[in-house]
């Protein structure tokens, strides 16, 4: 046994070795960090909680933990609709393969193009001038209209759309890949029922993929919470502080700002919220798993 588990770690090293240089070494210089008052000049004095007593001062925090919230709860909201509409338009009612996997190669497009060119097409369809792709479309139609500024004065609907549609494909690849597992003697007794379309997708697909709905609202709901890039390159969290997320704010407080202790207090209080979400999600599933086997009793 001793040898197996030697073994065991032995292919386990590389592995092991990588996460601790680069994540769990990382993260506790990341915590030692926000007790100091690190900045550009480099020099490490023991700060103690005044980082964190500056976070709750500051009167930007209010409004950046706002935007993060309507951000993830908007995006989150909407990307779970269109999830399943295009899983069960997909899968359920486009019944050749051909034509299903032609669409959900379509919307993998966004998913696989990096990020910077993502966000440059963004920026060039939204461009405030007659050469921006929706203004010269627009004026094309309309001879009176006037180019509009428009990530200037839509900023929070372009971040939304934007990370909306890149978050697509994973949800519904994995809604469709759900609904194909359903067996087709349910699908058939509903017809024999006389049951409608809509009350198929009420009544069945939906309960049976209802685990993957809450799996791709938690997977979902993380990323958003860490991932800012798109934000970054589209918006840089302005105008102001409009567009402006929790996470992108550490990273303009600390690579901009060059307050390191200070960036490092907002994201340790960034991985403290993920890890409370987490097990939220998990006693949340625990309490449904036990009441389940409490019904079947």
């Amino acid at each position: 046994m001793k040898n197996k588990a030697v073994k065991g770690y032995a292919f386990l090293s590389p592995f092991l070795i990588l996460i601790s240089l680069f994540y769990i070494v990382p993260s506790i210089l990341t915590i030692v960090m926000s007790f100091t008052s690190l900045d550009g000049a480099f020099i490490w004095e023991w700060y103690g909680f005044r980082n964190y007593i500056r976070i709750f001062k500051d009167p930007n925090t209010f409004v950046i933990l706002r935007n993060t919230i309507v951000y993830i709860v908007v995006t989150i909201v909407f990307t779970l609709v269109l999830d399943l509409f295009i899983a069960i338009m997909t899968t359920y009612f486009i019944k050749s393969e051909k034509w299903s996997s032609f669409f959900k190669s379509l919307i993998m497009i966004p998913m696989i193009t990096p990020s910077v060119i993502y966000s440059v097409l963004w920026i060039w369809f939204l461009d405030a001038s007659e050469a921006g792709f929706i203004n010269h479309v627009l004026m094309s139609l309309c001879r009176n209209f006037e180019p509009i500024n428009w990530i200037a004065k839509y900023p929070f609907v372009v971040i939304v759309i934007a990370q909306l549609v890149v978050s697509l494909a994973y949800g519904s690849i994995i809604f469709s890949s759900a609904i194909k597992a359903i067996p087709d003697n349910q699908f058939k007794a509903a017809h024999v029922d006389g049951a409608s379309e809509l009350e198929i997708v009420k009544t069945i697909i939906i309960p049976n993929i209802s685990p993957h709905i809450k799996f791709i609202a938690m997977w979902e709901t993380l990323g958003l919470m860490t991932n800012y890039i798109n934000i970054l390159l589209i918006t840089n969290g302005g105008p102001l502080i409009r567009t402006e997320v929790w996470a992108l704010s550490a990273y303009h407080k600390a690579f901009v700002g060059q307050d390191y202790g200070y960036g490092a207090a907002i994201s340790v209080l960034l991985i403290l919220i993920v890890f409370m979400l987490m097990l939220l999600f998990k006693c949340a599933e625990e309490i449904k798993r036990r009441r389940d086997a409490a019904n079947e009793k």
